[in-house]
């Protein structure tokens, strides 16, 4: 309850392996119902795990299935509300006590399906019937389903489908960093995007040096969290002292600054099959010297390119920039020209992340606590002009708790900047007939009032250099017409390598509205 008071979530592990001891109705009732995994004798197979003797639900058993639903119910897993979501482990299934630390392979599943055959497919299956067990936890969910957050270690195509993974135990030395970039950006290509790293590294104690540069890095990992082993030292950020807290801090706020054009990313990647993370060579197939450059990467379809340092005492990046194109500093719009390489500057306050010209930007800029607080937030977009003088850039936002958005409850835009008509306008992304549902209306009502506080318009043209105002039109919903006002409009001159850019203050406008600004 007291977590729900500033919208964060609660993760319980729960394993596949349950327990097995006198007077727990969980371990008689999967005993009862004979929905365990069966040893090569057809008898319900007794392990070792995390809580000693334990026996393994056959998430292959539709009735195991069906079972598991009841579990967690909120009357029934006492303490859990509708912050609580679940992790599970050791899916793969790990046994302590098994050849090679799992079954056998001669284990029985339902089906009479011998473990050697399924036993890739153990992961997906068990995951399977927790997210579907998490839909519905009382009567009101199973009248409105709910987005369940299912985090798995195993996995198997058809996994991406229902939750998150990571990359499993791996140890807080600074190679262990260095080549989580390189895993993720694999399993973003294979198939599955939202993939992280424990930061910090499971096994062992980081140095505050290696923890400030993980969180740097885990901040451009679609799945973001700290993880560690029980007998490490504590390592909350709070906890490194100054400047090292300030800087993770920096990189937290960086992370949540940026969540619209990650939840864009994400629908992209839900909808499209895209990376979130974009290795070079997806970015730019037909450039074969990115083909091998696996410490780099872009985020979704926004022109951020990073790479984190992962390297102990480096105090610079070298950054390779495959087009002729402009990119930026997203920090300070210090301008560098592709293609080739570049040196860009990286003490450890400072995450190496460029913006490719051509691109729009959307982010909230207000702290807060969770992301659920921020949800009526006004929006910053950061307009990044490229060689063509153009920029583009969407939108996608929803509730992010139910499944509305299949009935039209969303909101996409498209944002486009043209120099040529020197204006930036918002167009709707959505199939026509979508927003008519009485879900639609209801979620466009909420947002009516949620507008875009800032445009940034990075590499400005210096002809702007005596506006003082830029004009302002919005088409009012199921209008055609528009109503238009002046708004202030300051410009910032070139200074030496950094770039001109131009801020319009407070435009006023709906983010889910059809606008046009004049320059």
């Amino acid at each position: 309850k007291q977590l729900d008071g500033h919208e964060r979530k609660l993760v319980y592990i729960i394993d596949p392996h349950i327990k097995n001891t006198d007077n727990y109705p969980v371990v008689d009732e999967l005993k009862s119902k004979d929905l365990a995994t069966h040893n090569k004798d057809d008898n319900i197979y007794e392990g070792w795990c995390w809580p000693g003797s334990s026996h393994w639900v056959d998430a292959f058993n539709p009735k195991a299935h069906d079972w598991w639903k009841t579990l967690f119910r909120y009357d029934k897993f006492k303490g859990t509300a509708k912050n609580s979501w679940l992790w599970n482990d050791m899916n793969e299934p790990s046994v302590f006590n098994g050849p090679e630390t799992t079954m056998p392979k001669d284990n029985l599943h339902h089906g009479q399906w011998e473990h050697r055959d399924v036993h890739n497919l153990n992961g997906l299956t068990f995951v399977n019937a927790t997210y579907n067990a998490l839909l519905a936890r009382d009567k009101e969910e199973e009248k409105h389903n709910v987005r369940p957050f299912v985090l798995t270690r195993s996995f198997y195509s058809g996994s991406q489908r229902m939750g998150a993974m990571w990359t499993g135990d791996n140890q807080a030395i600074w190679s262990h960093l260095e080549a989580s970039i390189p895993m993720l950006l694999s399993l973003n290509i294979a198939g599955f995007p939202f993939a992280g790293a424990d930061v910090g590294g499971f096994f062992g104690n980081p140095s505050k040096e290696l923890l400030t540069r993980w969180y740097q890095a885990g901040a451009f990992y679609p799945f973001f969290r700290g993880h560690a082993h029980i007998d490490t030292r504590r390592r909350e950020p709070y906890l490194a002292g100054e400047p090292y807290t300030g800087i993770i801090t920096q990189a937290l706020r960086l992370r949540y600054s940026l969540l619209p054009a990650w939840y864009t990313a994400f629908h992209e990647a839900s909808t499209t099959g895209a990376p979130i993370i974009r290795p070079q060579y997806y970015v730019h197939p037909s450039d074969e010297k990115g083909f091998a450059i696996d410490d780099q990467f872009y985020v979704g379809s926004t022109g951020l390119l990073a790479k984190p340092v992962t390297i102990e005492g480096a105090e610079s990046q070298e950054l390779y920039l495959a087009d002729k194109e402009t990119y930026y500093d997203y920090f300070d719009f210090w301008a560098y020209e592709g293609p080739g390489k570049e040196k860009v500057a990286a003490p450890l306050d400072t995450i190496p992340l460029l913006m490719q010209g051509g691109h729009i930007i959307p982010r909230r800029d207000r702290p807060r606590r969770s992301s659920g607080l921020m949800k009526w937030d006004p929006f910053t977009l950061v307009v990044v002009i490229g060689h063509s003088g153009d920029a583009e850039g969407t939108l996608y936002l929803d509730d992010g708790e139910s499944f509305d958005f299949q009935e039209g409850a969303y909101i996409h835009r498209k944002f486009a900047f043209s120099t040529a008509t020197g204006s930036l306008m918002s167009e709707d992304l959505a199939p026509a007939g979508t927003s008519t549902s009485k879900k639609a209306k209801a979620y466009s009502a909420s947002m009516a009032q949620v507008h875009v506080e800032k445009v940034i318009v990075v590499g400005a043209p210096s002809t702007w250099k005596s506006k003082a105002k830029v004009q302002v039109s919005e088409t009012a919903s199921g209008s055609s017409s528009s109503a238009t006002k002046d708004v202030p409009f300051e410009f910032v001159a070139k200074d030496g390598g950094k770039a001109a850019y131009a801020v319009v203050k407070n435009p006023g406008v709906a983010i889910g509205a059809g606008w046009k600004i004049q320059f």
